[in-house]
């Protein structure tokens, strides 16, 4: 899946490079407010992290209103896990953190309506890194995910023409596609018993540049 998704990639970029008019490339950062969707662990149940993202994106323009976009990205993902447990008379909660650095790829459409604009796409991403958090310890848990995630997200945002450039911003529903929980490595913890899908929302800002 990941091979099918950067070949179709590279073929947009051949084909732009050949075929489109007009050029444009945009620096971005922004914030991802994310969890993990799907099934929780039993008596368990996910919470909101906030993590930083950044990139960029190479816009190709068949048309004056339609765009596609290649975007290379480096992002900051996971979720809060609380565990609820009963104790006699006592409720205890454990409160976990999963960290976890992903770089991706993405290819979107959008359309511009004006200085607004819309779109859609996937991004195909690759694990770099995955901590869990408990009471100030982290420790090393990327064996628990596989080693890439693939994304569905939906944007609209809205541009602020300075010039040439245009500042715009931009906010970005994010829908993981497939469970990247590792079937490979089971634990006793019920943490690791569950379905792990990435979800959340991203507020970016940047510059656009006609090239």
């Amino acid at each position: 899946m990941i091979k099918n998704f950067i070949a179709l990639t590279f073929f947009i970029f051949i084909l732009g490079n050949n075929s489109f008019a007009q050029v444009q490339l945009s620096l971005w950062g922004g914030v991802n407010n994310s969890s993990f969707g799907g099934n929780p662990p039993e008596d368990a149940g996910y919470g909101d992290i906030r993590g930083l993202a950044a990139g960029a994106n190479l816009d190709f323009h068949p048309s004056t209103d339609f765009v596609i976009s290649l975007e290379p990205s480096f992002e900051q993902r996971g979720s809060t896990i609380d565990i609820h447990l009963e104790e006699g008379l006592e409720d205890t909660t454990l409160k976990f953190k999963v960290k976890q650095n992903y770089f991706g790829l993405g290819l979107m459409f959008k359309v511009n309506a004006g200085n607004f604009f819309v779109g859609s796409g996937l991004s195909a991403q690759l694990l770099s890194s995955a901590k869990l958090e408990y009471e100030s310890q982290e420790k090393d848990i990327k064996d628990k995910f596989i080693n890439y995630d693939a994304l569905a997200f939906f944007n609209i945002g809205y541009k602020i023409p300075i010039g040439g450039p245009s500042l715009f911003v931009e906010l970005r529903y994010i829908q993981g596609l497939i469970n990247i929980r590792s079937d490979e490595n089971e634990s006793d913890t019920e943490i690791y018993l569950s379905n792990f899908k990435s979800t959340g929302l991203r507020l970016s800002t940047g510059i656009l540049i006609p090239l």
